[in-house]
Parts: C-alpha cells; structure tokens; sequence
C-alpha cells in the first residue's frame, strides 16, 4: 500500500510538470534564445531583460572539448508566483542529451538542482519565491557539478532527482564548475512562473534636478538682467 502510494504521488507530480509546461507553451510569451555564449558563473551570466512572462529559454552546450558546459541566464521571479522548470516537454530537436537543472538566487546561493526525473531529462518544481527579483538558472550536461570556495554547493545528481543546496558549499556563492560532461548539444528549457527582468529608467537624482533647475534660474536671470541694461 506504502509503495503504491509513492508511485501515485510520483505520476501526480510528473502531470504537474507535464500541465505547466504545457501550459508555459502554450500561452503568449517570451521564447528567449541564447545569443552567443552565456556565462558559466553568475557574472557573466546572460541577462534577459524585458516585460512579460518567460515561457522557454534555448540555447546550445558543446562537448566536453571546449569550455561551454554550463550556461546562465538571469531571470526575474515575483513572490508568491510558483517557478517549474523542464527539459522534458520539448520538441525533438531539443534536449538529446543528458542534462541538469540547477537554480540560484540572486546572490549566486544555491536553491534547487534536479537531474534525471523523467528519463534522461530534468525538471525543477515546487518552488515559490519569498522575496521578488533576480534568480539565476543554470543548464549543464550530466556530471559538471557546481562548486563554492566551500565545495559542491549540492550532492551528487547523477539520477537522483530534485535535490536542494545541501552540499559542503551550500553556504558560499557559486565560484566555478569541477569535473566534467561528455553530455552536450541544443536545448530549450520550457518555464513557468520566469519573467523577464523589467528594464528601469534611469532617474536623476535629486541633487542632479536642484543644479538643472539652478542653471535654468541663472540663465533666466541672466538674460533678464541684460535685456533691462540701459543702452
């Protein structure tokens, strides 16, 4: 009975992800493509900057011949809004490789990492912000493990599922990659609950309106004086 009830908890949580992907798919969105590169660490993770919801981000990783393993991209949650990630629910021309999920905050803190929940895919869910803002998502092949000044920020993956940040490192920033991946090629990770990260105006500072203002008043001034200077 124990068993059976596993087995039904883990069906229900496979069409969970099945009915947000689909539905992240189906409904107007951003479908962002990696331009170039997108970094390995979160400085020099690839930005994607705009307004309105994430639905997919695609991109491309190499063979364990070149340095790109991992990519990052920068995305914007908003508290209360549930986030779930998938590699399983694209088409197939994405995702014919072994691939891994991993999730950071916006100070580079490990969150979430899933590898292997549906087959050779993977899936982040269940997760529900606190606090808005930027959060990072990272996708690397199979095996190319991220790391701290402490260690690896998680424990071992390979065909484990979602874990959490539990790992020697947990408590330190993301600082690199060790090991490495035979695992490579295009993919698309389908989302919901990802935005854009909104675009701010800059906005002068006070101080910067008050000497606006001042240079206007003087030139005013200015010009008052020399018009009622007798001739």
């Amino acid at each position: 009975m124990i068993k059976h009830s596993r087995h039904s908890r883990r069906f229900a949580k496979v069409g969970l992800l099945t009915s947000l992907a689909m539905t992240s798919a189906s409904h107007a969105g951003i479908v962002y493509s990696e331009s170039g590169d997108a970094g390995q660490l979160t400085s020099t993770a690839q930005l994607i900057s705009g307004s309105g919801s994430l639905t997919a981000v695609r991109g491309s990783l190499l063979n364990s011949a070149t340095t790109d393993r991992a990519d990052i991209f920068a995305v914007f949650f908003t508290a209360g809004t549930m986030f779930s990630a998938t590699t399983t629910e694209s088409s197939l021309a994405y995702n014919n490789f072994d691939t891994t999920l991993y999730l950071f905050d916006g100070a580079g803190l490990g969150l979430l990492a899933s590898d292997d929940e549906i087959g050779s895919q993977s899936s982040l869910f269940g997760f529900t912000p606190t606090l808005s803002g930027l959060y990072y998502l990272a996708i690397s092949g199979a095996g190319y493990n991220p790391f701290s000044a402490g260690g690896l920020i998680f424990p071992s993956l390979l065909g484990g599922g979602q874990f959490g940040a539990t790992g020697p490192g947990s408590a330190q920033a993301l600082s690199g990659w060790s090991s490495t991946t035979f695992e490579g090629g295009d993919y698309e990770i389908v989302l919901a609950g990802a935005s854009a990260v909104p675009v701010v105006s800059a906005v002068p500072e006070p101080t910067s309106w008050l000497l606006a203002a001042f240079a206007l008043t003087t030139c005013g001034l200015s010009r008052r004086n020399s018009l009622q200077k007798p001739r």
